[in-house]
């Protein structure tokens, strides 16, 4: 029973996966049930009238209730098989070694198939029908027909056994891909010259007549030197704040970006004459025609009429700049606070004059506040006024009634005449002492021959008159006169001055008689020190 649902499954495996048709058994089951009957009459031909075919129906088959289980068995089987083999044929990639190219799987027939081919091709007699029955009258009587030779009967060759077929692998359906978009053609890339490699150029030969140019450094701006510093001032000086502070050297130039400290006043001149005295620490820029003074600590005293320069002086963001005039700035919190101590400073659109004082912020001046005289208070310019002048006459309010010859206007006297254009009495008498000059801010008009400065002694000195004559005065501007005293004459003994000589007044006379004119804004008598007198400062 086994071995034939196995052979049943087999041929429903051909007939599903290789397609092959199963064998038309009809006739040979006929056959066998004609073979079964076995006690059949042997049909009689009969002659006389066409009489109907009598038709013999088989006899029924006796139903078995096993073979309709046997066969529901097999169908699940085969079933179940058809759906494994199925799904393994999809994991497969390629199909097994008995398909085509076309991927159409060749089934290759067994034995059984063979065999089962031969017998379909040998036909055999089928079930012949007999005539229906006649009356005995009608019946006519069959000649006796020859008796057939017997055939020989064949020997039935041994079937083999079926061999099982190989499971073939029916290969999935390809997935049909979904339709893309033709690509745009690329537009070929231009093909880039070949990068031909240059040989390396040899190194320059030097020039053995020239030596290699060494770089030059930028030259060094020279701003001034230093005029005055006492021992105790303790004066150092470094070039950036990298370096260490070191002790001054005296005979030192003075020079762009350096910084400079000290505990007490320090004097610092220019070549045009104007000079700058500090205590603190400072940090020093410029040229020929700009400086810039950044205030670190304590203040700073400008006295810089005349000067042809830019002068700005800066703390923190607070910046004031300005020129010929005399200033003092001094370091408020982060502010910065000046004073005016003569010309004239600007700030936006505030002016400032001689007395003033106020503070200055990036937004220019505030609080601004007269103070007079007392704005020489101030410790730096009180010791410099005392460590250089002498005395000084700023011709305020209170000079007025000592003027005996000139026009006295807002702190200037303005003077005119052949013999003399301008003359004040002191406020007391000076003593010449040595190393002593005079120095003054005067504005000239029409007197291109220059001008002569006298001093008038006392009773005590015999009222003697001394005197000297300088050429080459700018003219229609202000300017800074600064005269030793040694070079003047006494007019009657026809020599110079000498130390000890009382002072009583002070005189301008025009060398140029017609339309000429002068402004006085002040004058002072000061004393340089001992290692600067050899030094000639006066101004031909």
């Amino acid at each position: 029973m086994a071995r034939r649902i196995e052979r049943l499954i087999h041929l429903l495996m051909r007939e599903k996966l290789g397609g092959v048709q199963p064998p038309d058994l009809s006739e040979r089951i006929l056959g066998a049930i004609d073979a079964e009957a076995g006690a059949q009459p042997s049909v009689r031909r009969v002659t006389g009238p066409v009489a109907r075919p009598v038709q013999q129906l088989p006899q029924p088959t006796v139903f078995r209730p096993w073979m309709a289980i046997a066969a529901s068995i097999a169908l699940v089987a085969a079933v179940a098989l058809a759906v494994s083999a199925y799904m393994l044929s999809s994991d497969r990639d390629n199909a097994s070694p008995m398909a085509t190219e076309d991927n159409h799987v060749q089934a290759i027939p067994s034995l059984q198939d063979r065999a089962n081919g031969e017998s379909r091709e040998t036909p055999r007699p089928g079930p012949q029908h007999q005539p229906e029955p006649q009356p005995p009258e009608q019946v006519e009587k069959p000649q006796p027909m020859p008796k057939p030779e017997p055939t020989p009967e064949l020997p039935t060759p041994e079937q083999p056994k079926p061999e099982k077929d190989p499971v073939v692998e029916q290969p999935a359906p390809e997935p049909t891909p979904d339709p893309q978009p033709t690509p745009t053609p690329e537009q070929p890339k231009p093909e880039k010259d070949p990068v031909v490699e240059q040989p390396p150029k040899p190194a320059p030969t030097p020039d053995p007549e020239r030596p290699p140019t060494v770089p030059q450094k930028d030259p060094v701006v020279k701003l001034g030197s230093v005029l005055y510093a006492s021992d105790k001032a303790k004066l150092t000086f470094r070039m950036s704040a990298e370096d260490k502070w070191q002790d001054w050297v005296a005979d030192s130039a003075v020079v762009s970006g350096m910084q400079l400290k000290a505990r007490k006043p320090v004097c610092i001149e220019l070549p045009d004459g104007a000079r700058f005295y500090f205590d603190g620490e400072i940090a020093l820029t410029g040229t020929d025609m700009a400086l810039d003074v950044n205030i670190e600590d304590e203040s700073v005293y400008f006295d810089v009429y005349g000067s042809k320069r830019d002068f700005s002086v800066r703390h923190g963001e607070a910046v004031l700049k300005f020129r010929d005039a005399e200033l003092l700035a001094e370091r408020s919190g982060l502010r910065m606070q000046v004073s005016c101590l003569g010309g004239e400073i600007t700030a936006g659109e505030v002016t400032l004059k001689a007395g003033w004082t106020a503070s200055v912020s990036d937004e220019g001046f505030s609080r601004q506040k007269f103070e007079g005289e007392r704005v020489r208070n101030n410790p730096l310019v009180f010791n410099m006024d005392r460590a250089f002048v002498l005395m000084r006459e700023e011709l305020n309010a209170d000079a007025r009634p000592r003027v005996y010859h000139g026009d006295w206007k807002d702190g200037v006297v303005t003077g005119s005449g052949k013999e003399l254009a301008f003359g004040i009495e002191l406020s007391e008498d000076i003593e010449v002492k040595d190393r002593a000059y005079v120095r003054m801010r005067v504005r000239v008009h029409g007197s291109k021959d220059g001008i002569s400065i006298g001093f008038g002694a006392g009773k005590e000195s015999d009222w003697r008159y001394f005197q000297s004559h300088h050429k080459d005065i700018v003219n229609d501007e202000w300017t800074i006169v600064r005269i030793p005293l040694r070079l003047l004459q006494d007019d009657g003994a026809k020599k110079g001055i000498w130390p000890g000589v009382l002072l009583h007044k002070f005189q301008i006379v025009l060398w140029t008689k017609e339309g000429s004119s002068v402004d006085v804004d002040w004058f002072e008598l000061g004393v340089d020190p001992e290692w600067n007198a050899p030094v000639d400062k006066e101004r031909k």
